[in-house]
Order: C-alpha cells, then structure tokens, then sequence
C-alpha cells in the first residue's frame, strides 16, 4: 500500500487548496490568489480521501508537525496513523484536533493545553488514560471505539470543562442502551451521573429534567 508522510501530505494539502482557491477566484471574477503555505495556514487538512484522494499517513513525523506553528485545527482523519507522537506539542495554538479512522490504541502525547476539540471516533481505544492535561477540553468524539469500563469514563473528571461528548457503539453504550426509551435513558443517567457538567451527549442535548433527576439519584448516592 502506497503511503504518505506528513511533508508529503502538506505539499499535497498546498498544491490542492491552492487550486481550490484559484478555481473559485475564477468562478467570481477575481484575480489569482498567492500560493498556499501550510505553514501560515490556520486550518491545515492532511486527511486520505478527503484532500485529493491522498495516500493515508502512518507516522506523525515532529519536524513536519512543527512547520505547523499557525495551525488551530489540523485535520488527520481516514489514514492508518496507530501512534499519537510527541511532535502534536508542536503546534502550540491547536484547538481542533481530528484523528478519527486511524488505528489508535493508546492516549498518549496529548500535551496540547489549548485543545478544546478532540475526535477520536473509529478507532480502537479501551483505556482513557492520557487525556488529564486538557484542562480546557470541551468537546470529546469517542464513537465506535473499545470502552467497557463506567471506570474509564470517571477518568474524564480530571476534564472539568467537557460538555460534549459522543460513545455510541461503545460498550459501555450499548451494554445498557437496548434500543428501548428505557435503557436509552438509563445510559444518559451514567454518564450525567460520573460527569454533570455535560450539555451533549451522542449528539443530543441533555434536558433540563434529565440533568435533575441525575443530580437527585446523585444526592442520594444511587449510581
């Protein structure tokens, strides 16, 4: 299988935004825009398939990573990365990080203090360890992973803004969540049982008697 590094993603991501933009200069009659420069770019798209049909990407090379220094939100979903490396430290701005449909087993080198967007769905995650220094983490995308343990999920507390968060088609989904109204609200109870601070869950906003009558059973110390 042929593949991509990151300084070969970039020149791609370069060359096909560049493009972009010049064929919808065109289309509204302006002039040629100046070439693309991830460097100097804010949202910078290094995903297979979603940027030209580009190879998928296995490593997380640091000296590439680091020519990012303006990057915000940096896009890597759809490639066959399976390690989190340290060089993401070097982006200090990021704050929308995708690495969903990768082949990641393990939280790790997530130094990122300010890391508001985490999607991580489609991957093969069981331990929720590592993700304790996103203090200013507010979004967290884990569907379709291996999370079993309610235990894993109390880790999360050590993420005292986290308002949203997607676990469909985890176990600990779907061991309670039967498809009934039911067991659909029993599972919502959990985790507004173990994180109260949360607004969303699987994509649905929590209601105003959902957030009161976990904050009850909490009182009264039923979980």
């Amino acid at each position: 299988m042929t593949t991509y590094t990151i300084s070969q993603a970039i020149v791609a991501f370069e060359r096909i935004e560049w493009e972009k933009r010049c064929l919808r200069a065109a289309e509204e009659g302006n002039p040629e825009p100046p070439k693309v420069r991830a460097s100097e770019e804010e949202h910078v798209k290094l995903y297979a398939g979603g940027c030209g049909a580009l190879p998928p990407i296995t490593r997380l090379e640091k000296e590439s990573l680091a020519t990012l220094r303006k990057c915000t939100r940096l896009a890597l979903s759809s490639n066959a990365i399976d390690r989190i490396s340290p060089g993401l430290s070097g982006i200090p701005d990021l704050t929308v990080l995708s690495l969903s449909r990768n082949k990641i087993r393990k939280l790790e080198n997530l130094d990122l203090p300010k890391l508001r967007q985490l999607w991580l769905s489609y991957n093969f995650i069981e331990k929720l360890s590592g993700l304790e220094r996103l203090r200013e983490l507010t979004t967290l995308y884990l569907g379709n992973n291996c999370i079993e343990s309610w235990g894993e999920i109390e880790k999360l507390e050590a993420n005292p803004n986290l308002s949203d968060i997607l676990l469909v088609n985890n176990r600990v989904h779907t061991d309670i969540d039967k498809g009934s109204e039911e067991t659909r609200h029993e599972y919502r109870q959990q985790l507004l049982l173990r994180l109260p601070g949360l607004a969303k869950i699987d994509g649905e906003p929590v209601a105003p008697e959902e957030r009161e009558h976990a904050d009850s059973r909490r009182t009264a110390g039923m979980v």
